[in-house]
């Protein structure tokens, strides 16, 4: 199989530095133990196409029993019953490569093996297999020209990953550069692709990737047992870590920590959900970040994102109200927050798994692990600003404040903001990212 995007050929390495085309079992196993006791929590192998290396499975034992996360990506052809059996004790995941469900388009890409396309029964057949042994599944998928129109929706509620990565095909200079121009597609188009399979949301965990995103997020290995990095649209190489050791080649190497986290890349990949609450509900002040983070913390578990802002927005537009209009009606008729709270509540406590954007969620949702997130009117300001709300003012701010404050005391007569009703009270103000917000609150919740 020869996919013509293929943005890590390593011609270069095979005609360099490595003519073998790989290191020898010995040295690879070494460089896993290297990056293991470094400190990485996770090993994805791929290729090329990695079950073709025959010393692949000692590759990935030796990673679980160091204590890393193992997968691979696949294409499938290799992962027969044997296969599947002899590596269930020490393989994690297996994230498979499907990026079209037509056998022509499959061919045009060069997803073929023996110049035969894979198929939707192929997959079907390739998926059930990993579902039946337990494995954890992931679904990555390259938009291109050939596929950009494609609807994979149906596939994704059948098959049902745990994640499914959806890519924008990237133009990597000495690798694909070379026929990659009529594969190439837009920002916008591949926004479409995207936005054509949000409602797959409601089975997996979609992470889309844009060649922005991509370029410097990852932390990969070559070949020869070198880190490289594809910043600036090309591959730029360490030397080797079995001669400098990983933390002298990893700083030879330009990698952006920050985009690794805005992409998804940060994921629990082996807690398990016994471990951890069935329901998170999230409360707190405007500006706060609450909603952010709860989607963030969604994905982050895999858990089903709720808000009580779409439910309260759904009983605006049946009186025919905007939803400042409506506030205003709900601080004069408390019943109306009575209805809503009694509907949505009953949603939220007859499932499992959620991350609930819920101010009253603290009474009303008892089987919970409840978050406050507080921040001071001056950091609010600026995140406002920040986010171009140049119309909010300390005055509007504080009066949005007290406005939910006395709509929950007039219904309930509690004051949501009182730190004693929660689990965890944390000051979002004083951290610099969304996404480390979520962080925080994932290691609160695995102590």
């Amino acid at each position: 199989m020869h996919c013509k995007f293929c943005f890590a050929s390593f011609q270069d390495v095979k005609q360099t530095v490595l003519p073998s085309g790989h290191l020898s079992e010995k040295e690879a196993i070494q460089v896993v133990l290297e990056l293991a006791y470094f400190g990485f929590k996770k090993i994805t192998f791929a290729g090329g196409e990695p079950t073709l290396c025959p010393w692949l499975p000692n590759l990935i034992k030796t990673a679980k029993l160091a204590g890393m996360t193992t997968m691979i990506v696949t294409n499938g052809s290799k992962l027969d019953e044997s296969f599947l059996i002899q590596n269930k004790n020490h393989l994690d995941w297996i994230a498979i490569s499907i990026d079209s469900l037509n056998t022509e388009t499959n061919l045009v890409a060069g997803r073929a093996t023996s110049n035969k396309p894979l198929s939707l029964e192929y997959y079907r057949s390739v998926l059930e297999k990993i579902n039946r042994y337990g494995y954890g599944l992931k679904i990555n998928t390259v938009v291109n020209r050939t596929n950009v129109l494609e609807d994979m929706n149906e596939l994704i509620r059948l098959a049902k990953p745990k994640r499914w990565k959806i890519i924008q095909v990237l133009s990597i200079r000495g690798q694909n550069d070379a026929g990659i121009g009529e594969m190439t597609i837009t920002s916008a188009e591949f926004q479409r692709f995207v936005n054509r399979h949000i409602r797959s949301s409601e089975h997996t965990c979609i992470v889309p990737e844009t060649n922005t995103q991509v370029l410097g997020s990852y932390v990969m290995v070559d070949p020869a047992g070198r880190f490289f990095d594809n910043s600036e649209g090309r591959h730029h190489y360490s030397s080797p870590i079995l001669d400098r050791g990983v933390s002298k080649a990893l700083k030879d190497v330009h990698y952006d920590f920050q985009k690794f986290t805005s992409r998804g890349g940060i994921y629990v990949w082996e807690l398990k959900k016994s471990d951890l609450p069935l329901r998170i509900t999230l409360s707190g002040e405007v500006a706060s970040g609450k909603s952010t983070v709860g989607k963030l913390l969604a994905q982050l578990l895999n858990y089903e994102f709720l808000s009580i802002g779409n439910k309260t927005r759904e009983f605006a537009k049946t009186m025919n109200m905007d939803i400042v209009r409506f506030q205003q009606e709900c601080l004069l008729d408390p019943n109306i927050d009575r209805e809503i709270d009694t509907e949505f509540s009953k949603d939220c406590n007859s499932r499992h798994f959620l991350i609930i954007d819920y101010r009253m969620g603290f009474k009303f949702i008892p089987n919970a692990f409840h978050v406050f997130l507080k921040i001071s009117e001056e950091a609010a300001i600026e995140r406002l600003k920040a986010a171009n709300r140049e119309n909010e003012t300390f005055l509007t701010l504080r009066e949005r404040n007290e406005s939910f404050k006395n709509q929950f005391q007039k219904a309930y007569g509690l004051d949501y903001t009182d730190e004693k009703n929660y689990d965890l009270v944390i000051d979002s103000g004083k951290f610099k990212t969304p996404e480390q917000i979520a962080l925080f609150i994932l290691e609160r919740l695995t102590q």
